[in-house]
């Protein structure tokens, strides 16, 4: 008995630790020195807007699995299902069999993101591993210039991917921790591309209070290396001289010098770009069961989340869940998610209006979904609305199955 409390008060003493740790982290991802564009002077940028468009790969950022996004991205705790993958790795901790999940996300600007995942339980349940693989399709897009800023006629496209493998283990009865790994990679005009690796960490202790379920959660996203283009479309031919002997404009001619190099072909050269790091993420999370009975479950979460690309951002969510049978059960959802980058009024300083839908209830978000189990299976479905603003907004579809 006093080994069980021991042990106990060992890993809640790693549980508060990490926590108390965690701030720090998100400290010094918000201390980093910008690279990319975001590095030059912030001339007429307004305190406490956003760098978003200038963190590479981006789309490492689109939530995935319906049921968290349902709950206004306050699912970090919460979460204890194959979507775990995605917001918290430690969540696979609690999967009780294996389970594969697909994804599909009705992006803005009609751009697909599809995101895939398998999990599958070993060593009596204590080790979970798990891989996936998300894609992003960018459609045909006109190319714009400054001088044509109506498009030159010609069109590209782009796409970009992540794939990687996820580990989880319960070090004990009330703590887990998960990690995955990733390899990222970004394309675009079919011939210039980059890519990263990077990786996601997190823990979760669940323990009781007043006989309901609490869960503490941390976890650190894309958490890795930087991404600089390469490609066949930045090499460029150089001189000093061409094919003809003749000097290009602003050299000199020094074949009559002893001291002077030979002449040359043309050479090749690749224009150097900017260094982009990941968009990383570390988020806090709380989530406790408030109302407990044999058919119904209402729980609560909340979280702070610090990107390395906007301010501190803040969620709230709920989930309602019934359970009509052993059979079927249904779940609503709601939450919010607070985001302190965008600007709230209608007009810029000069008077010109913003475009796109009212800003005011970016972040909020509902869902819901049904379970159906037979024969040890289960199926989930789920789906989620979540408004952006001037974005407009996103829909959410997500199906998994436990076998």
């Amino acid at each position: 008995m006093l080994k069980k409390m021991a042990t106990r008060a060992l890993f809640t003493a790693c549980a508060i630790l990490s926590f108390v740790a965690v701030p720090l982290i998100a400290q010094g991802i918000s201390r980093q020195d910008y690279a990319g564009l975001d590095k030059y002077i912030e001339q007429g940028r307004m305190p406490n807007s956003s760098f978003v468009g200038v963190r590479a790969a981006e789309f490492l950022t689109i939530p995935v699995g319906a049921r968290g996004i349902g709950m206004g991205s306050a699912f970090t705790a919460v979460v204890d299902d194959i979507s775990a993958i995605w917001w918290n790795p430690a969540g696979l901790g609690f999967l009780e069999q294996p389970e594969v999940m697909l994804t599909v996300v009705d992006y803005t600007l009609d751009l697909t993101y599809s995101y895939a995942a398998a999990a599958f339980p070993m060593a009596d349940g204590k080790l979970v591993v798990g891989g996936f693989f998300g894609y992003l399709d960018v459609p045909d897009m006109e190319v714009t210039t400054v001088s044509n800023p109506q498009g030159t006629g010609s069109t590209f496209n782009a796409y970009d991917f992540q794939v990687g493998g996820t580990i989880a283990y319960n070090l004990s009865d009330r703590f887990t921790g998960g990690l995955s790994m990733k390899y990222v990679h970004q394309d675009m005009w079919g011939n210039m591309g980059g890519s990263a690796f990077a990786i996601d960490a997190g823990a979760v202790y669940h323990t009781e209070l007043m006989d309901r379920e609490i869960k503490f959660a941390f976890a650190i996203q894309n958490l890795g290396t930087n991404i600089t283009m390469r490609g066949p479309n930045l090499i460029k031919e150089v001189g000093p001289e061409d094919r003809s002997g003749n000097w290009p404009s602003g050299y000199a001619n020094f074949t009559g010098d002893a001291w002077a190099f030979s002449r040359r072909d043309i050479r090749e050269m690749y224009l150097r770009t900017n260094t982009y790091r990941l968009p990383a993420i570390v988020k806090m999370s709380l989530a406790y069961s408030l109302y407990t009975s044999e058919k119904t479950n209402w729980l609560v979460a909340g979280e702070l989340s610090r990107p390395s690309y906007i301010p501190i951002a803040y969620a709230a969510g709920t989930e309602l869940t019934y359970n009509f049978n052993p059979y079927y059960s249904a779940s609503m959802r709601m939450g919010w998610q607070i985001q302190r980058d965008e600007y709230t009024e209608g007009a810029d300083q000069f008077g010109y209006e913003y475009l796109g839908d009212d800003p005011l209830w970016r972040g909020l978000s509902i869902g819901g979904g049904f379970q159906r189990v037979w024969a040890g299976k289960v199926l989930r479905f789920n789906y989620a609305y979540r408004n952006k603003g001037r974005l407009s907004a996103d829909n959410f579809f997500s199906i998994s199955m436990g076998f």
